[in-house]
């Protein structure tokens, strides 16, 4: 699932309507397991310069790569997040840990050659889903297309639940960065 699918399905489901005060770690603990990637991607792309068929092929297979990665959606460590967030009273804490592990679930159902090692560091082992979010191969056509229509849909939905100013800036910013990524992906990718 794409990080704007991520933000949109993990406010629709760890949301709540009478807890405002939720948006904001539900809505870091989405994207924050992409941020890595975001960083991957910028370093390999604008500072080493690397083809963009090079980028996906080999280096995002780089077990340093991987395990900066795999830190971010290690099952694991975000339940001990949990667990320390709530030993400490922390409850925004402990929301923005368990949005990170839904985020990481989701993954762990649509990831192939790509699947993180969500167990990481106490095992090396990934599950290769039979649906990919990307790969036609795969689903992949069919998979974007639903994630497509749940971030939309998903959107009205959140605007009308969130009636203040920042979480509809927030909102407004995952449709534009969705928007962005589908332009940039038919652009670079296809």
């Amino acid at each position: 699932m794409n990080t704007p699918g991520h933000a949109i399905v993990n406010l629709l489901v760890l949301g709540k309507r009478d807890s405002q005060s939720l948006f904001a770690p539900v809505a870091v603990g989405a994207v924050l397991p992409d941020f890595p990637m975001f960083v991957f991607y910028a370093y390999e792309k604008s500072w080493l310069k690397t083809p963009e068929r090079v980028i996906w092929s080999e280096a995002y297979y780089d077990p340093v790569w991987q395990a900066f990665f795999d830190v971010f959606n290690s099952l694991p460590l975000l339940a001990l997040g949990v667990l320390v967030a709530r030993l400490l009273a922390r409850p925004h804490a402990a929301v923005l840990f368990l949005s990170m592990m839904l985020h990481a679930v989701c993954d762990l159902a649509l990831h192939r050659e790509d699947a993180h090692r969500h167990f990481f560091p106490f095992s090396d082992w990934r599950f290769q889903s039979p649906v990919s979010y990307w790969d036609p191969r795969h689903y992949g056509s069919i998979v974007s297309t639903i994630e497509m229509v749940v971030v939309v849909v998903g959107a009205v939905v959140l605007f009308r639940q969130y009636p203040g100013r920042g979480p509809r800036i927030f909102l407004g910013l995952i449709l534009a960065c969705y928007t962005f990524y589908i332009g940039y992906a038919l652009v670079v990718w296809a």
